[in-house]
C-alpha cells in the first residue's frame, strides 16, 4: 500500500504548530473560562478542562495531517458515519445494560466500564485511516448516544470530542503512518486518558490525587483491552468479509 505520506518528520512549522496548540491548551486551562455563561445548560467554567485538552490534542492532529496527502472520499465519510451511527446504537445499549454495573462499582474500580464508550473512535480510525476520521467517528457516535437520551444529557458530546481526540492525536504523533496493533492499543490508551481525566477532574474532584490516577490508569488499561484490541479485531473480521473493499483498510488488514 502506498501510505501517501509527504516527507518531513516533527521538525520546523509542523512541530512549532504542535507546540503551539499545546501550550494554548495549557493556558486555557490555567486562565479559565468565563464563569456565569452556559451551554446547553452547562456552565463554560465546567467545559474548560474539555476545552483545553481538545485545543491541544486537535492542533497536533492538524499539524500531523498536513504529512499526509490525499482528501477525504465520499466513501470514507460514508463508511465512517456508518460506524458512528451503529456505535451510537450500541452506546444507547450499553448505557442502559451497564447502571447496574457502575452503581455496583466505585473509583478507581468504575473505570473498567468506560472503554465500552471509546471504541469508535479507534475503530473509525483503524477503519477509514484518514486524518480527524477518529474523532469524527466517536463525535457522531456520542452525538446520537445524547439525542437518543442518557442520563448525561449535552456533556456526551463534548466528552465524544476529547475521548475522540485522546485516540486521534495517539496516530497523529505517528503521522497518520501507522495502523497495526500496537498503534490501536496506544490509541485506546490515549482515549482512555483524556476520559479519566475529565472523569476525575469533573465528576470525582473529592478523589485522593493516588486514587485519581489509579482512576486513569484502569480507563487507560480498559480502553486498551476494548476499544485498541477490540477495535483491530473487528477491523481484521470486517476485512477479512471484504466489506472494506474500498478502503485501504481493507486491503492491507494483515499488515500491522
Amino acid at each position: 500500500m502506498s501510505t501517501n505520506v509527504s516527507a518531513g518528520p516533527w521538525t520546523g512549522p509542523r512541530l512549532i504548530i504542535a507546540i503551539g496548540s499545546v501550550l494554548v491548551g495549557v493556558i486555557i486551562y490555567l486562565v479559565g473560562l468565563p464563569e456565569g455563561t452556559s451551554l446547553f445548560g452547562t456552565p463554560l467554567a465546567d467545559l474548560t478542562l474539555p476545552v483545553a485538552l481538545f485545543v491541544g490534542m486537535a492542533g497536533v492532529a492538524v499539524a500531523a495531517s498536513t504529512a499526509r496527502a490525499g482528501r477525504w472520499r465520499v466513501v470514507d465519510i460514508v463508511v465512517a458515519s456508518v460506524l458512528g451511527v451503529a456505535s451510537g446504537l450500541i452506546f444507547a445499549a450499553w448505557n442502559v445494560a451497564s447502571t447496574p454495573l457502575r452503581d455496583a462499582l466505585v473509583p478507581p474500580a468504575s473505570a473498567l466500564v468506560v472503554g465500552m464508550w471509546l471504541f469508535p473512535a479507534v475503530l473509525g480510525a483503524l477503519v477509514v485511516r484518514r486524518p480527524g476520521a477518529g474523532v469524527y467517528t466517536e463525535l457522531v457516535a456520542a452525538s446520537l448516544s445524547a439525542l437518543v437520551g442518557n442520563e448525561w444529557g449535552f456533556s456526551t458530546v463534548w466528552y465524544g470530542l476529547v475521548e475522540g481526540m485522546g485516540a486521534e492525536v495517539v496516530f497523529a504523533l505517528l503521522l497518520y503512518r501507522s495502523y497495526g496493533l500496537v498503534t490501536a492499543l496506544l490509541a485506546g490508551a490515549g482515549a482512555g486518558v483524556a476520559v479519566g481525566m475529565l472523569d476525575t477532574l469533573i465528576y470525582y474532584p473529592e478523589l485522593g490525587a493516588g486514587t485519581k490516577l489509579a482512576y486513569i490508569g484502569v480507563a487507560a488499561a480498559s480502553g486498551v483491552v476494548i476499544a485498541g484490541l477490540g477495535s483491530w479485531l473487528l477491523t481484521q473480521a470486517l476485512a477479512r468479509t471484504g466489506a472494506l473493499a474500498p478502503l485501504a483498510s481493507g486491503r492491507t488488514a494483515e499488515r500491522v
